[in-house]
């Protein structure tokens, strides 16, 4: 009791000669100790961030990410971000867009009842999540602000990374085709897949007979997404179609008659209306990839210094 009478009156006089003692860890770690916010983690330009402020931030970041496992090197990197949050100067942006964003976030949820059932359930009130939010947003875009003349890329930079990674940029072979489809995935039962099977012959009959691919493929094929364009895949490579399926384009010359194959989805009669061979892709092609690129990296090297800049003004960090 002595201990607790004799903090009150320290901290007290702390705030009554300016903060003077607010510089001191021990401070902060009685207080910490007499208010119930566990163990002081950080002091940062006299500001205390205690355990309770860690579990509170964790408790916002589950309910905004839908989950609850957290690992230990997430929370490990929840508690740095919000002691550099700390350090942050504070209102040096002004910002509308917290209620953007909570806006957002409520629409993910049915109704208002479920969205504040939500908040009950992870401990967050309204009031703090906004709060939160405002305070991240504003950090991010003084963050922003800070490091914006170091991100921008130059034409030369540009120039000379096309330069060094050419071969990286390669346009693959893509191929336009059309094809009536019928479902048969693997597992299907026996008689399915060979109903279709049966099916699909009677297609290449028809078309052998004349009738118009288009007409054909509004009729009967099970491709929702393409019948309504008379099975038209539009343009694809290697990688958005199942492997047999454009090894067989690959062996068909456009307007070829179709060619009927089973992949592991089901029976196709698969016709190839055009090609465009790979070829090597020029710096036009590429320039807004590779300034994303670029820029990312002059990101995070940027934001990596100001965290480490901010990170001087925390006095003391607990082991």
């Amino acid at each position: 009791m002595k201990n607790a009478l004799l903090a009150l009156i320290t901290i007290g006089a702390g705030a009554l000669i300016g903060d003077g003692l607010g510089r001191f860890p021990v401070v902060h770690q009685v207080a910490g100790h007499i208010f119930q916010r566990g163990k002081l983690i950080a002091l940062v330009r006299q500001s205390g961030v205690f355990e309770a402020d860690v579990r509170a931030r964790l408790r916002e970041k589950q309910f905004c990410a839908g989950r609850e496992d957290f690992d230990e090197a997430e929370s490990v990197a929840l508690r740095d971000e919000l002691i550099a949050s700390e350090a942050l100067p504070t209102n040096t942006v002004k910002t509308n867009s917290s209620g953007r964003v909570l806006a957002a976030l409520r629409n993910q949820f049915a109704d208002d009842r479920q969205f504040r059932a939500a908040l009950h359930h992870s401990g967050v009130s309204q009031r703090t999540l906004r709060r939160t939010l405002a305070d991240t947003i504003r950090g991010e875009e003084w963050i922003e602000n800070q490091i914006a003349s170091q991100v921008a890329v130059s034409d030369a930079e540009v120039q000379k990374y096309f330069e060094q990674h050419q071969a990286e940029f390669k346009q693959p072979t893509r191929i336009r085709a059309r094809h009536i489809f019928l479902a048969a995935p693997e597992g299907s039962a026996p008689e399915v897949t060979q109903a279709k099977q049966q099916a699909i012959l009677d297609i290449a009959v028809r078309l052998g007979r004349g009738e118009d691919f288009t007409e054909l493929a509004a009729l009967v094929s099970e491709d929702e997404a393409s019948k309504t364009r008379g099975g038209d895949l539009g343009f694809f490579a290697a990688n958005r179609m199942p492997a047999e399926f454009f090894e067989a384009a690959e062996q068909l010359t456009p307007n070829a008659p179709p060619r009927f194959l089973q992949s592991h989805l089901g029976f196709h009669a698969l016709q190839v209306t055009d090609v465009h061979p790979a070829r090597p892709l020029t710096l036009a092609d590429v320039t807004p990839e590779i300034t994303a690129l670029i820029a990312a990296e002059k990101r995070r090297t940027a934001v990596a210094a100001l965290e480490s800049d901010l990170a001087r003004s925390t006095r003391f960090v607990a082991k």
